[in-house]
């Protein structure tokens, strides 16, 4: 079985981040990532200096490039399905995916940046929109949508706070409950005073053409003339990240220190992992970077903590 300083779980931004920082400290590091991120579906990332516009699966490959230059990180394609063990000495179960082999490698740490589970609105044909004019993340698609008219669709209470945020792009906006009323009357009035308009009826349909939005079907009929828009969807951590760490109630992040450290010795978050907002990648990436180099001080100074040294 093979042993390693640290897994990486997730080979994303936070990951592949960390990985960099831990490589370069000359440490032994697994890196497993499923190949099935969040963004997939996306077809351009921003808000990353130097890589703005650069597709999201092509960041991750040039991560993986940068890595390769290091004989010390091993990259994995699987999926972890579980993790046991203790604080030096953890073993990680792995179902390979892609070609990747399957069984089992043991790590002194772990470092969780697997990303968060994704459910969109049940919206008719939402997903055929999702990625190039419809999209999660206020900041880092509003621009394109800016002096649109624009729609947000939720049916959780966080959909408020989108479309407070999506007002700073939109010429007009609408806020889609899909028929959920989750919206309370006094925060209606709210967004109605900046005129932000809020119905609950129920989503039929959209129409548009190649992924561009041009409409709104409602289900007593209307039509709402939409160029764009921002979902609203429920966020869960991976089974894995669940049942290995205690996490926070807010957004379903893994409660952690400043260095990425989790209420279990020996595992350590980054990224999405520990809470969804705000959502970047170059914040992933300094999370990560943050927490490779928190995990590789404790096997420092742990090595000098240890008796008879």
């Amino acid at each position: 079985m093979n042993n390693y300083d640290c897994i990486v779980v997730g080979g994303g931004p936070a990951g592949l981040s960390a990985a960099l920082v831990l490589a370069r400290a000359r440490r032994e590091v697994l890196v497993v990532d499923g190949n099935r991120p969040r963004n997939r579906a996306t077809y351009m990332s921003h808000g990353f200096i130097t890589r703005d516009g650069t597709p999201p699966m092509a960041l991750r490959e040039l991560g993986r490039e940068d890595l390769a230059k290091y004989p010390n990180v091993h990259f994995q394609w699987g999926e972890v399905q579980h993790v046991t063990g203790v604080d030096g000495a953890f073993t990680a179960s792995i179902k390979g995916v892609r070609g990747g082999p399957s069984g089992e490698v043991q790590a002194r740490k772990v470092l969780l940046a697997t990303g968060v589970l994704e459910a969109l609105p049940q919206v008719p044909d939402l997903i055929s929109y999702y990625g190039s004019t419809i999209f999660s993340c206020v900041h880092c698609d509003g621009w394109e949508r800016r002096e649109q008219s624009l729609v947000v669709i939720g049916e959780n209470p966080e959909l408020v706070n989108t479309a407070k945020r999506a007002s700073q792009w939109a010429d007009r906006e609408i806020v889609l409950t899909n028929g959920s009323g989750i919206i309370e009357e006094h925060q209606a009035e709210v967004l109605g005073r900046q005129g932000i308009e809020v119905d609950d009826t129920p989503i039929a349909a959209l129409h548009g053409d190649g992924g561009r939005l041009e409409s709104v079907e409602l289900a007593d009929g209307r039509v709402l003339p939409a160029t764009g828009g921002f979902v609203q969807p429920e966020w869960s951590l991976p089974q894995v990240v669940a049942d290995l760490v205690p996490t926070a109630g807010d957004l379903g992040g893994v409660k952690t220190d400043e260095y990425g450290r989790s209420g279990v010795d020996g595992v350590y978050a980054a990224g999405d992992v520990r809470g969804i907002t705000p959502s970047q990648l170059i914040i992933a990436a300094g999370e990560g970077a943050r927490a490779g180099i928190g995990l590789n001080n404790d096997l420092i100074f742990a090595t000098f903590d240890a008796p008879g040294r």
